[in-house]
Order: structure tokens, then C-alpha cells, then sequence
């Protein structure tokens, strides 16, 4: 997975970028899925996500979130957007994200429904503490259409339909 890497580089954690994906204009959960219906984004990174080498992490298990203090004589490699990326489908139409608001925890937000830490980066911009559908919800955090990983989902897993302009994925059939 990461060519570049020599053994004496004692890697022992990877920091993979991470794009946020917002409701992309849906009204409701795509018929087509997540990959297929939601292909906006917000343009830059806003945290990673990490692979680690549970071996190698500091005995005081310290870390903050997606980056875990290693022992020493290990590093950490940071790789770039070409290289891996994941992709967080965090925004979703609003009657699919409305359904997980009652239920989600953070680390930092415990419980959403209460006016505590409201400049958390866990919190939703612009929503507080109320499931309410914000005005214009459907459009929020949407700055780059972004179709990478839609598109490479066809090359792999398109069934051939008899519209050359239709197209199925094999679980739709």
C-alpha cells in the first residue's frame, strides 16, 4: 500500500486526509446509495483518520482524536489526497441525518440535544441542539462536486443495462 516506506522508518501510524460529504441536494436516502448519490463536499480536509500499529502506541494510550501518541523510535506518516483519502458521508439528506442526531456521541458532545460545547468541531455547523432542518439544508456544505469515488465504483461494479445511459449497480438488479 505505501511503496515508499522503508523498513528503517519505523512507521507505525498513517494519517489518511479526510473529505466531508454533505446532503449533495437530496431530499431523502439516494436510491442509487451513498457513493452514488452524495458528490458534494466541503473543500478542504477537516480532520484525518488513522491507521496505527497497536504495538507501537505509548503505553499512556494518549491521543487525540485520530492521532495516537506513539513510543519512541516510531513515526507517523502523513499521506496526501492522491495517495489515499477517506471519504466521511457525515451530511446526509436530512430525514437519513435527522434519524442518527438523537443517537450520536462524540467524544466532545456527549449528548446533542443539550447546549453544551456548542463550538465543538463535533457539532454540526449551524444546527446547535435542535433536530431541526436548517433553511437550505439540502445545499450545506457543498463548495467541490466531487465524483472519484462514484466514478471508479462504475469501472469496477457496473452491470451493463440496455440504455447505455442507465446504468445499475449489481445489488439494485
Amino acid at each position: 500500500m505505501l511503496p515508499n516506506l522503508e523498513e528503517e522508518d519505523n512507521v507505525a501510524q498513517i494519517s489518511i486526509p479526510c473529505y466531508e460529504f454533505g446532503p449533495s441536494n437530496q431530499k431523502e436516502h439516494p436510491t442509487k446509495g451513498v457513493i452514488q448519490g452524495y458528490n458534494c463536499r466541503r473543500r478542504t480536509e477537516n480532520r484525518h483518520k488513522s491507521i496505527v500499529l497497536l504495538s507501537a502506541v505509548d503505553n499512556s494510550l494518549l491521543n487525540v482524536i485520530h492521532h495516537f501518541k506513539l513510543k519512541t523510535g516510531y513515526n507517523v506518516k502523513k499521506l496526501n489526497v492522491f495517495e489515499m483519502v477517506v471519504n466521511h458521508y457525515k451530511f446526509q439528506a436530512w430525514p437519513e441525518f435527522k434519524a442518527k442526531f438523537r443517537r450520536r456521541v462524540s467524544t466532545y458532545v456527549v449528548d446533542w440535544t443539550k447546549p453544551s460545547n456548542l463550538g465543538s468541531n463535533d457539532r454540526t455547523p449551524g444546527l446547535g441542539y435542535s433536530p431541526v432542518e436548517p433553511i437550505g439544508w439540502k445545499s450545506k456544505f457543498c463548495e467541490v462536486y466531487d465524483n472519484g469515488l462514484k466514478d471508479l465504483t462504475h469501472t469496477w461494479s457496473i452491470v451493463e443495462s440496455v440504455a447505455p445511459s442507465e446504468y445499475q449497480m449489481p445489488w439494485l438488479k
